[in-house]
């Protein structure tokens, strides 16, 4: 999936209710297409946009950032996902994997910088730490040579609101990392979506999306060999390889996913 680099972060940072966001996703997950999506945020106006030329940037940004897929299983997964009742917290997760899937400057952020820092056992990360390695980037990358250091800052600024937004940190100027444990749940929706948007291995640990299932070597696999996933996975250790295949297909997961949340209710 070919993607440029842009400033979209900066757009999506700016809108005020990430709830805009899981509006279009479901609006999509129902069939609606990018003409029902104008009416009901450009001409309706649903989340109280001042102005008409702000609206149409956020659609605009929504459209090339999270109505993004790579292949057709992860747009199914996406669309049954959201036609599903609550499951409020994995669909919150499911913005931010379409964030890393749909934009390649936000997935660079989270995997080179966020996520160094994540497993490095720090509790603090702020701005200007973002906005040095986009600067240390900058000189080899044309596609950031087009943006102005107050582009950068912004860039670095927004990507951390985007991650307080969905839950990710906590603070003002100098956010504080909260620790990620994903549900189970959580981790079987992750690994459809990483084999859905990236088949070129079936060995998880080489894939180059492992970083975001937010677990060490170690405790990746000891979390894929339980027992309770067997009817979700396929999982196949050699040596050190660990292959995954998928059993279920997406609405087929959701499903379960669901059935599982309401039995524990």
């Amino acid at each position: 999936m070919q993607q440029q680099v842009n400033a979209d972060i900066n757009v999506i940072g700016s809108i005020p209710d990430f709830r805009l966001i899981e509006v279009a996703l479901a609006e999509f997950a129902k069939g609606k297409g990018r003409v029902d999506l104008k009416e009901l945020l450009v001409t309706n106006n649903a989340f109280d946009f001042r102005t008409e030329s702000t609206r149409k940037r956020f659609l605009a940004a929504v459209e090339r950032t999270i109505l993004v897929f790579a292949s057709e299983r992860h747009r199914q997964l996406m669309v049954a996902l959201f036609n599903a009742p609550g499951l409020e917290a994995l669909k919150r997760w499911a913005i931010f994997l379409q964030l890393l899937a749909g934009n390649s400057l936000f997935r660079i952020l989270t995997k080179e910088v966020y996520l160094k820092v994540y497993f490095s056992g720090r509790t603090t990360i702020a701005a200007d730490e973002f906005f040095a390695w986009l600067k240390d980037l900058q000189s080899s990358s044309l596609h950031l040579k087009k943006f102005s250091d107050s582009t950068l800052e912004k860039i670095a600024s927004k990507y951390l609101t985007i991650l307080k937004k969905l839950g990710v940190v906590e603070g003002s100027v100098k956010k504080r990392l909260l620790t990620i444990r994903l549900s189970e749940d959580e981790l079987l929706f992750f690994l459809y979506v990483i084999f859905s948007v990236d088949d070129s291995t079936t060995d998880i640990l080489k894939s180059p999306w492992r970083e975001f299932l937010f677990l060490e070597r170690e405790e990746l696999i000891r979390s894929l060999k339980n027992i309770s996933f067997m009817p979700f996975l396929a999982i196949a250790s050699t040596g050190e390889a660990l292959t995954v295949q998928l059993k279920l297909l997406p609405q087929e997961l959701v499903d379960a996913i669901s059935h599982r949340t309401t039995a524990e209710i």
